[in-house]
């Protein structure tokens, strides 16, 4: 197909490599009542054998050291957080979990009644109460109410205004950003892969109250990554604050932040890329919660990404399904980095297979979820 009839039949392009539908006959993600809905994602939790490299990262990426309790740094943004980050030192680098708060302090008192967690006072920045589950592949998962806010860093009114072909509202200024950090105001969201994914996602809905957002599926229509948001009722959510991809073995893909607008992420990937750290993908905006990205690897490997301009739900909102393809992971910008595409050839899929290279995963799944990946994402890219 020449990039001429691409052009002029754009139709099947939108559907093909942007949302394609779901297989007929797609499972349906069943929801649990819920013990308690988390009002909102708190803070990220990190061990690192080099602390002091980590910290030079956090603080190009925009973050701000805080606080330190006995071998824990806390980093927090330029909003109101008390803090965002808390980097522990370690023997080695590793994802400890993340926190969420919850509207209500009676909120933890019925989770603690539900699991046999304990609530304790919080010595952390900020304080509060607290308790800490850990999710079935052993993350732990803490759960704070009231915890202190502090005085913002950096509030702007709004984003700069923006002129479009039909409306000059910009008149007499110009855009003129430094050349420094991205500020950043709140963790975003989450994305953690998980090997068994229906026991993963039916855990977090029950114990944190998540809505599926937008399911991707296979080919033989069981869900394989699901975009959630936090059910905050009638007041909107971020499109999603936890994700869930259905892979090999349990692990962190991402972590985010959120930024004030689209030249605030420009503005972050110049001041990283002048300061030497490792890019991984982006600019580009994504397709399910619409967010300009861009993704950076801290010095331990794990991707952080910064991005602006994401949608919001309210939890009226209906859960979208869709295929599952790569293309389908972003509306402009570069393809997927090379190690996000599986490369191994499906023939050689069922001898790895009977060795135990993918763990427990059924055969047909591991295959369908490498033909889904291994589609072009565009007829033009290569």
């Amino acid at each position: 197909m020449s990039l001429s009839e691409l052009t002029h039949n754009p139709g099947p392009l939108n559907q093909n490599y942007i949302a394609p539908q779901p297989p007929q006959n797609h499972q349906i993600i069943a929801r649990p009542d819920p013990i308690i809905k988390a009002d909102a994602m708190a803070f990220v939790r990190f061990a690192r054998k080099e602390p002091d490299l980590m910290e030079r990262f956090l603080a190009d990426f925009g973050l701000v050291r805080c606080a330190v309790q006995t071998g824990t740094r806390f980093y927090r943004g330029a909003g109101g957080a008390a803090y965002l980050v808390a980097v522990e030192e370690g023997e080695e680098d590793a994802f400890l979990g993340f926190g969420v708060t919850v509207a209500q302090s009676d909120d933890l008192d019925r989770l603690a009644a539900a699991t046999g967690a304990t609530v304790t006072e919080l010595d952390t920045p900020g304080g509060g109460r607290g308790l800490r589950l850990t999710d079935p592949d052993g993350l732990a998962v803490d759960v704070v109410h009231g915890v202190v806010e502090v005085e913002p860093l950096d509030r702007p009114e709004d984003a700069p205004l923006v002129n479009t072909p039909f409306s000059k509202v910009r008149v007499n200024q110009g855009v003129r950003r430094a050349l420094r950090p991205s500020p950043i105001f709140r963790l975003g969201h989450v994305l953690m892969q998980r090997p068994d994914f229906d026991r993963a996602i039916q855990w977090y809905m029950r114990h944190v109250g998540i809505i599926p957002t937008d399911v991707q599926l296979l080919e033989d229509g069981s869900p394989a990554l699901a975009f959630c948001r936090l059910d905050r009722g009638s007041e909107p959510a971020d499109h999603h604050s936890i994700g869930i991809l259905g892979g090999l073995a349990a692990g962190l893909l991402h972590v985010s932040f959120e930024t004030l607008d689209i030249d605030s992420v420009g503005q972050g990937h110049q001041y990283l890329k002048a300061r030497g750290w490792s890019h991984f993908w982006g600019m580009g905006r994504h397709n399910f919660g619409s967010q300009v990205f861009d993704y950076w690897k801290d010095p331990a490997g794990d991707e952080w990404e910064h991005y602006a301009d994401g949608d919001v739900m309210d939890a009226s909102h209906p859960t979208g399904y869709y295929g599952l393809g790569r293309g389908t992971l972003w509306q402009w910008g570069d393809d997927l980095p090379l190690s996000m595409r599986p490369d191994l050839p499906l023939e050689a899929l069922p001898d790895l297979h009977a060795q135990g290279a993918f763990g427990d995963l059924p055969l047909e799944r591991v295959r369908a979820f490498f033909e889904a990946m291994q589609k072009p994402a565009r007829p033009w890219m290569r």
